[in-house]
Order: structure tokens, then C-alpha cells, then sequence
């Protein structure tokens, strides 16, 4: 069975309609989060994507305002539009978690394990996804707006994966590093250098 991507949810909702606010924040905030690394480097951490977050953005992202639901949809695209110009604090506080590139040190170099989805960004001669932003929901950066670069991961390596599955969740097994990278589509804070791709699936 597939196991849902709280923080994703969160964050498309903050994307494309952030009067869910309080519910799809209190969901992130009850999600288990690997805040303490285990001591052997050799070990794979599994992470959620609250986990890349420091803590200081994390109770930034739990003490988000619940935004007024007066104006129905509306009044929420009117929100995101203008994230950036408003006066209003909480518009701010929101403003402020969606471009945060703060990261969490002490992955850097750390071997993890990730679920989410794939925005391809290279390919090689046979079409096959080589190089791409991992991100924690479906559409992100190209039908919605991206998350925060702190809730990107930029991946490289990536061998035999075809096109045409970008539309399902993954496993992605590799090297976290801090290392930032820049692009059309979005910016990520974080990098990753893949040894293992495997269908998401949570038992």
C-alpha cells in the first residue's frame, strides 16, 4: 500500500490553495520525523521531507497562521499571488517557510533514503531520465508553483528510468548533500547522488 507523503500534501495545498492551512499543517506537525542521527555513517537514514528541515524552519512550518476563508478559492489564489507584496504578517510568515533554502547540516555526506516524485530536468540518448529535482508531490514545478528549495533535492546518476513513470512516487537511495543547484524550474538546497531507484511502496 502506498503510505501518503504528509508533507507533500502540505505543501501542494500551500501551492495551490493555502485556506487548508491549519489542517494540512497539523498533519506535517504529527508526521516522524529522524531529527537524531544514528552515530554509523554507513547507515541508510530513511527520511521524511519534514526531515530536511531545520528546526527552526520546522517550527516556523508549525506555527503557520491558519489563513482567513473569507473569499473562498478566489481570495486563495489571490493569497498566493501575493505572498511576496503583502503587508499582513501572516502572508509573510508564509512567504518567508516557501523560500526558505536553510538546510540541515549534519546530512551533508549522509547516505538516505527519500520518497517522492520526479521532474525531470536531462535525459541521455535513449531518453532515459539521468539527472532530476526529487520533490515531495506530483506536479510540482510545472503544473503548481515549487516548493521551498529546501524541500527540493536535486538528483543525479539516475540510470534506465524512463520517462514515462513520472508519474509514480519513488525511492530514492543515495548521498545527501548540501550542495545547491539552480535551474528554469526551481532552485534545490539540497543535492543527491543516486545508488538505488525503487517503485514507493510502504508495507
Amino acid at each position: 500500500m502506498f503510505k501518503p507523503l504528509l508533507v507533500g500534501s502540505w505543501l501542494v495545498l500551500v501551492a495551490s490553495a493555502p485556506l487548508q492551512a491549519a489542517e494540512t499543517a497539523k498533519a506535517a506537525e504529527q508526521a516522524p520525523a529522524a531529527r537524531v542521527l544514528p552515530a554509523d555513517k554507513s547507515k541508510v537514514i530513511e527520511l521524511e521531507w519534514t526531515d530536511l528541515l531545520p528546526d527552526a524552519d520546522l517550527q516556523k512550518m508549525e506555527a503557520l497562521p491558519e489563513v482567513s476563508h473569507e473569499g473562498g478559492e478566489a481570495a486563495g489564489s489571490a493569497i498566493n499571488k501575493n505572498l511576496n507584496t503583502s503587508n499582513d504578517p501572516s502572508m509573510k510568515a508564509w512567504a518567508d517557510v516557501m523560500s526558505s533554502a536553510n538546510v540541515r547540516g549534519e546530512l551533508n555526506g549522509r547516505l538516505v533514503k527519500i520518497p517522492g516524485f520526479v521532474v525531470p530536468i536531462e535525459y541521455d540518448a535513449d531518453q532515459n531520465i539521468t539527472a532530476f529535482f526529487l520533490v515531495p508531490y506530483f506536479g510540482a514545478c510545472i503544473h503548481v508553483p515549487p516548493p521551498p528549495p529546501n524541500q527540493i533535492v536535486y538528483v543525479s546518476g539516475a540510470k534506465n528510468l524512463k520517462a514515462d513513470l513520472i508519474y509514480n512516487p519513488f525511492w530514492i537511495e543515495g548521498t545527501l548533500t548540501t550542495d545547491t543547484m539552480s535551474h528554469d524550474l526551481a532552485n534545490s538546497a539540497y543535492s543527491l547522488k543516486v545508488n538505488k531507484i525503487s517503485e514507493y511502496v510502504y508495507e
